[in-house]
């Protein structure tokens, strides 16, 4: 019985073992992939220039302007509206 948990303890040492080799090796494969300065983590979340591209429409803010803006350039006119919390909208 003693010779059986003697086995077993092994087998959970070489296990814990390998499980910790493994973790470190994810540990240092990921370390490596990270942005390493402050300013490479702040590039990699903000957005590119291909997704900034909605900043180049000239968006305006009185309706009244626009419209005339519109009509005089022979162009539509967009009309963004909603109620409420933008995160919610009720």
């Amino acid at each position: 019985m003693n010779e059986t948990f003697a086995r077993l303890a092994v087998l959970v040492a070489v296990g814990l073992t390998a499980s910790a080799s493994q973790v470190a090796a994810q540990s240092a494969t990921t370390a490596a992939q990270a942005p390493q300065t402050l300013e490479q983590k702040v590039a990699s979340v903000l957005p590119t220039p291909e997704e900034d591209r909605w900043l180049q429409i000239p968006w305006r803010a009185n309706v009244m302007e626009a419209r005339a803006e519109a009509e005089r350039q022979n162009k539509p006119l967009f009309l963004w509206i909603m109620d409420g919390n933008p995160l919610s909208c009720g």
